[in-house]
């Protein structure tokens, strides 16, 4: 890796001038070390660039797209299948060489660099040390955002954290660092999102900086962290300051969450701002209609006919349940209501995902809708999880947690006599995925509970093997760096 002082500051800086809704960065003709990170508008506008790093530049980041954050967490698993040829990751036979697996890894690893070279140079503005707090929580925030999810696939990677490699151009061009253990990983993320928390805001004011890192934020982050780990006393915790925060909420409507009169609500965590142009906006829609679907409401729609929900488990939702209904059967082809079940040879591989609903201001690609990442819901079943394992069985409020999303999806309650601690941990696993169906969140979920494999074999996925819990390490960044080893099993 070779990285210059002035090549990251022109780059960052104008990483910051890119369209992203809410955040509005300040556009900048001359730049360069001499003349920025002056005032306070250069440091904002720079720490604005780093969001770039989560949307623009590639299909793979925290996209929809094959290789970005959504289709890495739920491509191997029971939730995907496409009429695209994603059969490498479908059936369990990606290699290192494999391009999908890569993508995520060679897009996000240098967005730590960048942040890391970003704090550095925040460190040094004259600004004052309030804004300075401020800016390094959000950078420090978003670095740990990106390390934890590249943990999450790659386990432990050489992520630089030290300035002198982001600035110096020699020691950078010589740094050759091995993988860190676990413990060190882990011990980085859970001190650094801790240590942020204590200052990020709740909230911004001003609905212009909507989609940076909050203190809620950082603490699904380290929620995440300790569901991965298995930590269950303090994913309880940490379940119970987000929930103080008095801040989030469940919608009141399943579908609202997610439609575009309706964004920045308040059950939405953390998600990634769009912009209604090229490369910068939310094709998810675009990216799963079959080409005769019309819209009703006369909206002119691109139809790229690629992502389905299998049947198989479409099926395991009750009939009553509002959440299947974003998980389309039936559509109107302009002339009748096709079963795509039965009907449509577009859609005998699954049903259509459409949590992300028709925008009558785009036409399905490009669309301004908020992509989201975490959501209030996922605390409530985590913390129903992590009070199932710290109480040894299940708990009258952990039973209340998953009861509160079934009663808004209008279906039964269900009740503490009719479990144990084995049976409410699968029953758990169960409402998660009718939960967060096509969230990205399925592989992570599988993992933790021992079944990524198990379930993949039940599903005549024969070539899944135990070293598929972790993606390998790009065969290239191998070649690159001699100290840098393998994932087992590749």
């Amino acid at each position: 890796m070779k990285l210059n002082y002035k090549g990251l500051i022109l780059c960052l800086a104008l990483a910051g001038t890119s369209c992203e809704k809410g955040l509005q960065p300040e556009v900048y003709n001359a730049i360069s070390p001499e003349n920025f990170f002056k005032t306070e508008g250069d440091v904002k506008t720079a720490v604005t660039g780093i969001y770039y790093e989560l949307r623009g530049g590639g299909w793979e980041r925290y996209t929809a797209s094959w290789g970005g954050w959504l289709t890495q967490g739920i491509g191997c698993t029971d939730e995907w299948t496409t009429n695209w040829s994603t059969e490498q990751q479908t059936d369990f036979l990606w290699r290192a060489e494999t391009d999908f697996c890569g993508l995520f890894y060679k897009a996000m690893l240098p967005a730590v660099t960048k942040a890391t070279g970003l704090i550095a140079q925040v460190a040094d503005a004259p600004v004052s040390d309030a804004l300075k707090a401020q800016y390094t929580a959000e950078l420090r925030a978003i670095r740990a955002l990106i390390a934890f999810d590249l943990y999450d696939q790659y386990g432990p990677l050489p992520i630089i954290v030290d300035p002198k490699y982001v600035l110096d151009p020699t020691a950078a061009q010589a740094y050759k660092p091995s993988r860190p253990d676990v413990a060190w990983y882990v011990n980085f993320l859970e001190t650094e999102l801790k240590e942020v928390a204590e200052v990020l805001p709740v909230y911004y004011d001003n609905s212009g900086d909507y989609g940076r890192l909050t203190k809620g934020a950082a603490l699904m982050v380290l929620l995440k962290l300790y569901m991965h780990e298995k930590q269950w006393t303090k994913a309880e915790a940490t379940t119970k300051a987000i929930m103080d925060l008095k801040h989030y909420e469940l919608q009141q409507d399943y579908a609202a969450i997610w439609r575009h009169d309706n964004q920045h609500n308040k059950e939405i965590i953390f998600s990634v701002s769009s912009a209604p142009t090229g490369g910068y906006g939310n094709n998810f829609l675009a990216e799963t209609l079959p080409p005769d679907y019309v819209s009703r409401n006369g909206v002119s729609l691109t139809r790229w006919n690629g992502y389905r929900l299998p049947w198989g488990v479409w099926d395991t939702f009750d009939a009553k349940d509002k959440r299947r209904e974003r998980l389309v059967r039936n559509y109107w082809n302009g002339s009748e209501v096709i079963d795509g079940r039965t009907v449509n040879t577009y859609l005998k591989a699954g049903a259509l995902p459409m949590k992300y609903q028709e925008n009558p201001n785009t036409d399905g690609t490009w669309d301004a809708s908020e992509y989201v990442i975490y959501r209030y819901a996922d605390v409530l079943l985590c913390r129903a999880e992590a009070l199932n394992e710290t109480k040894s069985g299940p708990v009258k409020e952990a039973i209340d947690l998953v009861n509160e999303l079934r009663v808004r999806a209008g279906v039964d309650p269900i009740k503490l006599s009719d479990f144990d601690q084995t049976t409410f941990r699968d029953r758990i696993l169960q409402e998660r995925q009718w939960e967060l169906c096509y969230e990205g969140g399925r592989r992570q979920d599988l993992i933790r509970h021992g079944k990524l494999i198990s379930n993949a074999k039940a599903r005549g996925k024969i070539f899944a093997e135990p070293k598929h819990v972790l993606y390998p390490i790009p065969q290239s960044a191998i070649n690159e760096n001699p100290n840098l080893t393998q994932n087992e099993g590749y």
